[in-house]
């Protein structure tokens, strides 16, 4: 029976095209050190580094191998030996469980030696590998013959190579361990090469303060010329205190338990429960993307705030120099058991997407090159979260992006953090309740100058001139930012009216293909009762339609009308069904009541206020469990005449060290707010109704805003 053959260079396919870069394959050989228990592991580049000569040896004093090891496991393609055994003798978890992680040694070097010993064991073995055989198309792979040799230690034994190689990096000579002589370079290495290299090998090992496995040492050995690079791998120190910082860990339930540093407040713990949405948890309710932990160290890269830092920490750098080491480093990076996972934290890899989340708020969201970030993961806890098979990044599917997403929620309580303490200490005390435009006031200018000039007729013309030009602009700026903000607020109904219209456009036609099989398969007169029930669905599912675009239809671009007399909680009713979809899908019980009033007023413009605060609060709703969110709309009239609506909710309510800032422009607390809508519905409502947006107490022990109209009511 015919079976398989593999041709020769499949290895060299598993080594130089499934492994995409040097550095990759470095981290590799690094990595199988650290199962084989090793301690310390050598890097040493020796001879010419350049295209065709020059070696690296690969020395680990880890457990080491006999003959029957080499011949039974190592020699072994895809062995499932690390499947079957997760754990070393240590108790490190395995990092490498595909069984190729070896063949990376094929993107490095022509040839490779391995002289491996056992402690404990009398004898060293020796295998020999030309890569270059498995680079010829026309050998397969059962023709390839290596050299397996087994002698008493003498690599091992003082005088040896493996003694020597110890003595040179000034480390004590081990009598086990492996060594990987790898020579004849598949390319040039220079300067850059291994600085990039010594900085790759800096961040493959979890920082000492965040979790991961202190007991391994990566120690670079390299020739003369690039002295200045070699010596133990090691974090840089001057990016240890950073002024902003953010620890904690994760549930698998999503309880963020987290400590905020941030200058001028002693650190502090803050609980905080992560999206509870259905697409980031199992069947169970917890995080599909399992328990992690996060630590997040955060600069300011203004000159002041670098200076400042230098100056403290006794640092003796340059403003262009200290952020030079900061973009070295900067990313949010993963770490599985300890060891890095590539790409996450690579300059240029912004997979929290976090420099667009920037650009929409720039006052408070944090870009990616401000931040060094570690989150930390393990195989047994995120089992979901698995490689790719180049080694470099996680398989996309709900558990990477529950993940993503979770780590973008933990950034947003540093960031509000954040944008409160500058708030406190670098920006003026103001009266709160101020609105988008009030700095944009000349009133006391113009006082001024007809005071000092009261005879001055032109100048008075001209201050004069200026006060109703600034007063028409600021009107022109409120209509245009009125008609975006409808435009906003249509937005966020795109996606309740696509899933809505979608839905019974699909059943539209599911139930108009059944109504031309049965009229064309059969007698009409016999099936005349179901093919006129199957047409009533269809005019139904056509009126639904029509009623979901009316819903809509006075948050279009056309000019508004006049203010008219309608219904208070007809129209607050309206609004409410055009969130009811969303509201089903988070799982809320919403209501509305109270006295219902005739006013006189803009219906879209009281419909924007409704659905900015109702979708504020099913967001937030969906971090309490399910079964206690609710929401209610409550309208009442106040003892002075006013007129109010107050939105109260069960979610999280606001924290009370943003209570004082939730109402500020670029405020948010949401990972992807814009920061807008808080400020824009209170200037909507101070402006047109002479009223005002306060967070008031919440009888539903979430949050609770009350909108109050004074004018039209």
């Amino acid at each position: 029976m015919p079976t398989l053959r593999p041709r020769a260079r499949l290895l060299h396919t598993i080594g130089t095209e499934l492994i995409s870069s040097e550095t990759v394959a470095v981290v590799e050989l690094v990595k199988n050190a650290y199962d084989a228990d090793a301690n310390c592991v050598v890097l040493c580049f020796s001879g010419e580094l350049r295209e065709g000569h020059g070696q690296l040896a690969v020395l680990d004093d880890g457990s080491g191998m006999t003959v029957d090891t080499v011949t039974g496991i190592w020699l072994e393609i895809a062995t499932p030996h690390r499947m079957r055994t997760r754990t070393t003798p240590h108790g490190r978890r395995v990092l490498g469980e595909k069984g190729v992680g070896r063949f990376a040694a094929a993107r490095l070097a022509d040839s490779m030696t391995l002289i491996s010993r056992q402690w404990g064991e009398p004898d060293e073995v020796e295998v020999g590998v030309d890569w270059r055989q498995f680079r010829d198309p026309d050998v397969y792979l059962d023709q390839v013959e290596l050299d397996v040799t087994e002698r008493a230690a003498g690599d091992f034994q003082d005088g040896g190579r493996v003694a020597a190689l110890w003595e040179r990096v000034d480390r004590p000579c081990s009598s086990g361990g492996t060594m990987l002589l790898l020579e004849g370079f598949t390319r040039s290495w220079g300067e850059g090469d291994l600085l990039a290299l010594r900085r790759d090998l800096s961040r493959l090992i979890a920082p000492p303060d965040a979790d991961g496995n202190q007991d391994f040492e990566i120690v670079l050995d390299l020739p003369q010329e690039f002295e200045a690079l070699a010596g133990p791998i090691e974090p840089p120190t001057e990016l240890m205190n950073p002024p902003y910082r953010l620890s904690g860990s994760v549930a698998a339930d999503g309880t963020a338990d987290l400590e905020i540093t941030i200058p001028g407040r002693a650190p502090y713990r803050h609980q905080v429960g992560l999206d509870r949405s259905a697409r980031h948890r199992g069947a169970d309710g917890t995080l599909v993307s399992g328990p992690f932990s996060i630590d997040l160290r955060v600069y300011d890269r203004d000159r002041d705030a670098i200076s400042q830092l230098t100056a403290e920490g006794g640092l003796n750098l340059s403003t262009k120099q200290f952020r030079d080491l900061l973009d070295q480093r900067a990313g949010v990076s993963v770490y599985r058991d300890g060891f890095r996972v590539l790409p996450f934290g690579e300059r240029g890899d912004d997979w929290l997407t976090l420099d667009a989340r920037r650009v929409n708020n720039p006052r408070m969201r944090l870009s990616n090159s401000q931040i060094i970030g570690t989150v930390s993961i393990s195989a047994d806890e995120n089992p979901d979260l698995r490689d790719q098979t180049n080694r470099e990044g996680l398989l996309q599917g709900p558990a990477y992006d529950g993940l993503r997403d979770a780590v973008t929620e933990i950034i947003a309580e540093l960031e509000s953090a954040r944008l409160e303490q500058r708030r406190r200490t670098r920006e003026p005390e103001e009266p709160r309740g101020r609105g988008l435009f009030d700095e944009i006031d000349i009133t006391d200018v113009a006082e001024a100058v007809r005071r000092s000039h009261p005879n001055d007729r032109a100048l008075a013309a001209v201050v004069a001139n200026a006060e109703r030009r600034i007063i028409a602009g600021v009107e022109h700026v409120r209509e245009v930012l009125a008609r975006y903000q409808r435009l906003a607020t249509l937005g966020r109904l795109v996606d309740e009216v696509v899933h809505d219209g979608q839905s019974s456009v699909g059943r539209i036609r599911r139930v108009t293909r059944d109504a031309d099989r049965v009229l064309a398969g059969a007698d009409a007169c016999e099936f005349r009762d179901e093919a006129v029930g199957l047409v009533s669905t269809v005019d139904k599912q056509a009126d639904y339609l029509a009623q979901l675009f009316k819903r809509i239809a006075p948050f279009g671009g056309r000019r508004r009308g006049r203010p008219k007399k309608v219904s208070m909680l007809e129209t607050i009713n309206s609004a409410v069904d055009v969130l009811a979809s969303r509201a089903a899908k988070v799982g809320a019980d919403v209501r509305v009541g109270g006295v219902d009033e005739t006013v006189t007023l803009d219906p879209a413009e009281l419909q924007e206020v409704v659905i900015n605060l109702l979708d504020n609060s099913l967001y937030w709703l969906q971090h309490v469990p399910k079964g206690s969110r609710h929401v209610e709309l409550t309208v009442e009239r106040l003892e002075d005449g006013a007129l109010a609506l107050v939105i109260d909710d069960s979610g999280p309510g606001v924290p009370p060290e943003i209570r004082e800032i939730i109402f500020e422009p670029y405020f948010s607390s949401k990972p992807d707010g814009g920061g807008l809508g808080l400020a824009i519905v209170g200037e909507r409502v101070a402006d047109a109704y002479g009223g005002a947006l306060a967070l008031v107490n919440s009888r539903l022990g979430g949050a609770a805003f009350q909108v109050t109209f004074r004018r039209r009511v």
